[in-house]
């Protein structure tokens, strides 16, 4: 603004009034304010630069404050934490699982010394057949067609029972337990 106010003096200057010093001044008094101008811009412009470096490097800082506390908490729980801690823990662990494995396993087989040879299988099932009034593993079918004949229930009065003798408590005291 100043400028064009400067620049359009030395217009009316030169051509109304014919004097070329003082339009020539005020030219120089232009050129002069606009070297200041962008003198100030570039110094304006440096100081925005070092406030944005300063903003920067504190953040940096911060970041470099998060690791170290970071690593501190993790060389902490290492210290806790040991790799052979770990490993044992493993190993306990592995082993519970084989203690876990083997007594399945004992299990299964305790199952299995009660099994039932063939004959008593078969003895069995034809037992079923019968009970559900099919045929048994013979082909022979059932008489009745499935139909079981159950006791008729009496219809006179049940005889009384005399109360039996109630079972002395034995006083408490130690009992002897086998191991």
């Amino acid at each position: 603004l100043d400028s064009t106010n400067l620049l359009a003096r030395a217009k009316t200057l030169k051509h109304e009034k014919n004097d070329s010093k003082n339009a020539l001044n005020l030219l120089k008094l232009r050129k002069m304010k606009l070297k200041e101008v962008d003198k100030i811009d570039t110094q304006l412009l440096t100081i925005q630069t070092m406030v944005s470096n300063i903003r920067s490097k504190e953040e940096e800082k911060e970041v470099l404050a998060a690791l170290r506390t970071g690593k501190d908490a993790l060389q902490k729980l290492h210290e806790e934490n040991t790799l052979e801690d770990v490993l044992n823990l493993m190993d306990g662990i592995e082993e519970q699982n084989e203690l876990e494995r083997e007594i399945n396993v004992a299990l299964v087989q305790t199952g299995e010394n009660v099994a039932l040879s063939i004959g008593e299988e078969e003895e069995l099932e034809n037992e079923l057949l019968a009970l559900m009034g099919g045929t048994d593993a013979d082909g022979i079918t059932d008489k009745d067609d499935g139909k079981i004949e159950l006791p008729v229930a009496p219809s006179e009065k049940l005889p009384e029972v005399e109360d039996p003798e109630p079972i002395k408590k034995q006083p408490a005291g130690r009992v002897a337990v086998a191991s």
